[in-house]
């Protein structure tokens, strides 16, 4: 089976009201959702909009709040942007999400500023990973912004999660004067999703489109795009953009919580150079009133299978059985797990756990985690066969846990060994550290930092003796063991 990943995309458009003696005219606001973990609530995405080109501006300025926190306290928002000195401060911004200030932003080469002008001693903008890119749009009257790399922790990330922001631009030399601003930008960082992929033969896209919402049905429709090659959604028809679409469906209803699959749409083209780049999906909302599009990329870089990516696997000895917790990064047609035990006499599946992604379809960490009642006097081995819907399989590395009675904070094992590889497995909790392999002379040979699982595996080490060093970094506790290599 030939598929891809996708990030998800969702773009809101709403009315803006202005405030201000002029108004900015910001349109198309627009949010590329890259990552989106439930369990923590910890959120990654790129912004966007249009905007008139203004080559007097110098500074641009976004800020951000969840829909419940938006302009609290209220109070001091009471004429806010309505002359030049009225520009938010931080008693008006302490319960925003944040703030990110553009400097440059009438040139072609606009830049990420480390500081609110407005507020320097006061304020600090989100700088880290962050940055902007400016597409002039045809007719040279408008140009698209989109800002990359924006990461929130929110305090609550469940059903849907609305946001609200506003943006305001600055001719000033010292950024402080206002000159425009747009309130009250919304849109919905997760309603309605978009996930799936593209398959090369037969030339097609399977994707599904999820309504989050618990109690209010939508109504949409979606638009195929193909990249133009710079990988940003940016639909029209002139140089340096995405075309207009090359299919258009028609209206479909999608009932609260519920999801609509598009199963092995083909679309039209060829395979010649250039056919198999991206695609873009562009789901737009008509009801309710207020117009959600979600866009999904669906990326062709060879055609790569790829039904789930596991970014940790971890297998935990506790009183009464053994813990096993995986987190998938992104599931695409995928069955699900089975989780395989060995204690010497071979594979055996202990049960099998269906994905907890949409169809088998997920752009967002989705965690696991199950217990085996099982004990035994020696070590255990588990790992994990990951199935997809057309039944093909891959096996995870594999996690070594004590056994009943075995002591000690550490087991490395074989030892000796006879091909320079060693497993190493750590007794109790979850924790991270840092390993080091020394030799009887003292020297370091080898250094691993930030490990968090319990047991790893050590490939080509040299002849010799060893001492291998176990730091748990939180409390600074150190474990060794020394470990014969024969060759």
């Amino acid at each position: 089976m030939k598929k891809i990943l996708i990030p998800l995309i969702a773009l809101a458009i709403s009315g803006i009201v202005p405030k201000v003696q002029s108004q900015c005219v910001v349109t198309n606001l627009g949010v590329n959702l890259k990552s989106f973990n439930t369990s923590t609530c910890r959120v990654i995405f790129d912004l966007s909009w249009e905007q008139e080109v203004n080559n007097g501006n110098k500074y641009a300025y976004i800020h951000l709040w969840t829909g419940v926190n938006y302009h609290t306290p209220v109070a001091n928002w009471v004429n806010m942007y309505s002359n030049p000195a009225a520009y938010p401060k931080a008693t008006d911004l302490v319960n925003s999400l944040g703030t990110i200030s553009i400097f440059d932003n009438g040139t072609a080469t606009p830049l990420i500023g480390n500081t609110y002008p407005p507020d320097e001693l006061a304020v600090f903008p989100i700088t880290t990973g962050i940055s902007v890119i400016k597409t002039p749009l045809p007719g040279g009257i408008r140009e698209r912004m989109t800002i990359l790399n924006i990461e929130f922790v929110l305090s609550s990330c469940e059903n849907v999660v609305s946001v609200k922001g506003d943006v305001w631009a600055s001719q000033a030399s010292n950024g402080k004067n206002v000159h425009c601003a747009s309130q009250g930008l919304s849109f919905n960082l997760n309603n309605p999703r978009v996930a799936g992929f593209k398959i090369c033969e037969p030339r097609s896209v399977t994707f599904g489109i999820t309504n989050n919402d618990p109690a209010t049905a939508i109504t949409v429709y979606y638009n195929l795009y193909k990249d133009d090659g710079d990988e940003i959604f940016e639909p029209g028809a002139g140089s340096g953009l995405d075309g207009t679409p090359i299919l258009t469906s028609s209206s479909i209803n999608i009932l609260p919580l519920a999801a609509y699959t598009e199963s092995k749409m083909t679309y039209p083209g060829s395979n010649a150079a250039g056919e198999t780049g991206s695609l873009w999906v562009e789901v737009i909302t008509t009801v309710p009133a207020f117009s959600f599009v979600a866009i999904g990329k669906l990326q062709d870089p060879g055609c790569v299978p790829l039904p789930a990516e596991v970014l940790h696997f971890n297998v935990i000895k506790e009183r009464g059985g053994v813990v096993l917790k995986w987190t998938t990064a992104t599931e695409y047609q995928n069955a699900g797990f089975g989780i395989e035990r060995n204690v010497g006499n071979g594979w055996n599946e202990v049960v099998f756990i269906s994905s907890l992604g949409i169809n088998g379809n997920s752009d967002r960490e989705l965690n696991y985690q199950y217990i085996d009642q099982y004990n035994t006097k020696g070590a255990t081995q588990y790992r994990l066969r990951q199935v997809d819907i057309d039944g093909n399989k891959k096996f995870s590395e594999i996690r070594t846990v004590y056994g009943e009675g075995q002591a000690g904070a550490m087991i490395v094992y074989p030892n000796p060994s006879n091909n320079g590889k060693v497993n190493i497995v750590f007794n109790g909790y979850e924790a991270r550290r840092d390993i080091s392999i020394v030799d009887m002379d003292g020297r370091c040979i080898r250094m691993l930092r930030g490990i968090v699982d319990n047991s790893i595996i050590l490939n080509d080490l040299p002849q010799g003796i060893f001492v291998i060093r176990a730091l748990n970094i939180e409390t600074r506790e150190q474990t060794t063991q020394k470990v014969v290599i024969n060759r």
